[in-house]
Parts: structure tokens; sequence; C-alpha cells
């Protein structure tokens, strides 16, 4: 077993030892060198785009990657312990990852079974939900009676047309207020949220808090929740 700090191309070259092994990696960007996602695998999985998240191909979109290998040669149970403390570890530092989980899940190499492939084949299942079951029909002229009427003069949905004058005495009453009712913490959260910023990371207080880490981090640049004191 080797712990290190290198660049995935070390192990990645020697295919028959990362056939057996696994080993457990970090990607960070490559123009900031930031770490941003961290996980396990074997052979060249470090240097693969596919099968990441949505959050991942953002960050690489903008800054690219760079694969390193953290630590290699050991077998896949102690693979997914490291990779968890890893995530454990840097998130409780604050480093912003973007792995959807706390690591430590999955299984690498699995397969169907040849009794799982055979009842798959064939089942549309689930297909009429797609509008199968509607091609070749049309909608009756008294349902398309019905909503042409329902659209007429953009009513909202009581059916009440302002008039500009209302539309405009509307719009110069909202001028300068903010809409706390659109807000997902109250006064009260955000002043614990500053208060935990002090010594907690944003990935911590945004799990706790159920929000997403960049309504945390709007919060301690100022950007959002600015009135509250």
């Amino acid at each position: 077993m080797q712990v290190g700090y290198y660049r995935a191309d070390f192990f990645v070259k020697n295919q028959q030892l990362s056939a057996m092994f696994f080993y457990v990696y970090q990607h960070q960007k490559t123009d900031t060198n930031d770490i941003f996602y961290v996980g396990k695998g074997q052979r060249n999985r470090c240097k693969q785009t596919h099968g990441r998240n949505q959050y991942w191909h953002r960050v690489v979109n903008k800054h690219g990657f760079v694969p390193q290998i953290l630590i290699d040669g050991i077998d896949e149970e102690f693979a997914f312990f490291v990779e968890k403390e890893v995530i454990d570890l840097y998130r409780r530092r604050g480093i912003d990852l973007v792995n959807a989980t706390d690591g430590g899940e999955g299984s690498s190499g699995y397969k169907h079974t040849e009794e799982h492939k055979a009842k798959l084949k064939g089942n549309t299942y689930g297909a009429s939900t797609w509008g199968v079951n509607f091609k070749g029909k049309h909608h009756s002229e008294k349902t398309k009676a019905l909503w042409a009427e329902s659209r007429k003069g953009n009513t909202n949905k009581l059916g009440y047309k302002l008039t500009e004058e209302q539309r405009a005495n509307l719009s110069n009453a909202m001028k300068g207020k903010i809409i706390k009712v659109r807000r997902v913490l109250s006064d009260d959260q955000v002043r614990q949220v500053r208060f935990w910023l002090i010594s907690e990371s944003i990935a911590e207080i945004a799990r706790r808090m159920n929000v997403g880490e960049s309504t945390i981090r709007r919060i301690r640049d100022g950007e959002a929740y600015g009135d509250v004191k």
C-alpha cells in the first residue's frame, strides 16, 4: 500500500496492479488547484468524465480538473472507508465538495444477472406516462374552446384582469420592499448561521439548516438577508 499525493498517471499506467487493487483520489481545479471532489476507484476511473453528477460537470466545464491519487494498493472495503473519512475531513475544513453523498457507498463492477436481464427485455412499464397512449388522438373541440376562453386577456388564476393603473400602483407599492415570504430562512435562523460561520464549514451549516450551500455563502458574503441585524 502506498500513501501519498501525486498525479494519477503514476498509478493508472500500471494496468495489472490497478486491476487488482483500489485507490482513493481527488480532483482539483486546473486554474486554482482548489479541491472539489473526492472518490474511489481502480484502473483509470480518476481520469474519466462519465458517471459524474451535474455539479461536477459545472465545475469542470468552467475550471477543468486534475486527478491526484491520495492512497493506492488497497482493497475496496478500505477504499470506501478512506473515501468517507477524507470527505468528512475536507468538509469540516470548509472545502466545498461537489460529492452528492458522504462517500463509502456503491459497488464496483456490479453486473445484472442473466435472469434480471431476461426480465428487463420487452418491459414497457411506464410507457403510457410518456404519452404513448395518446398517439394519434386529438382533444375535443369543447376542450379546445374551454382552453381558449381561459387564456383570453392574460388573466390571473382568479380570472380577474388588472388594469394598467392597478399594475402601476402595485409596482410603486413594492419598490424597495423586501419580499420575506419567499425566504427559506427566518431572521433568527440567519443570525444563527452567522454565528456558526465563525467556526464551522459552509457545507455543515447548509446540511444542518437544510438549504443549499449557495444560500449560506451568500449570507456570509452579505449578498442575502442583508436587512437582518
